[in-house]
């Protein structure tokens, strides 16, 4: 059985829990009403239900120009692959009496290894230029050492 002298000690312990509680629910509540001024002190007068719906409505807005962005970066990727993309350029000497390796051959090629070779041959009476077309890395030309060094070096 509990004697008063420890029913006072009891009822003592509960009533300081209880204000321990009180302050510290005291102290959420007046963290919770400052996040709550701040929120609101745009100076606008709306409730939480009115922003809440514009944010919801700039979420939507978002959203839909997040969608028109991929929708337009998948459009760009695709288009990419028709650019060139690889390129590959080899220079050599063809002719023993011109020093230096003067001439050369450039592999202008997409992604799908379509595009051109363009090749110039330099000699000591001038430079003669050529170009042929690629189509799948090949051409139906037919294709120097060289011009097939520089495509292989492009892809």
């Amino acid at each position: 059985m509990i004697n008063s002298e420890q029913q006072i000690y009891i009822s003592l312990g509960l009533s300081i829990l209880a204000i321990i509680v009180l302050v510290w629910q005291g102290h959420k509540l007046y963290r919770l009403d400052h996040i709550r001024k701040q929120f609101f002190s745009s100076g606008l007068k709306k409730d939480l239900e009115q922003v809440l719906v514009d944010q919801n409505r700039t979420l939507t807005s978002i959203t839909k120009d997040l969608k028109d962005l991929e929708n337009n970066l998948v459009n760009l990727t695709a288009l990419n692959k028709n650019n060139i993309q690889r390129v590959g350029l080899v220079r050599f000497n063809p002719f023993d009496d011109a020093g230096g390796n003067m001439s050369f051959t450039l592999a202008l090629l997409n992604n799908h290894d379509d595009g051109v070779i363009i090749s110039s041959l330099h000699n000591r009476e001038g430079t003669r230029i050529y170009s042929k077309s690629i189509k799948g890395g090949s051409s139906e030309s037919k294709l120097t050492g060289e011009e097939i060094q520089a495509i292989k070096q492009a892809k």
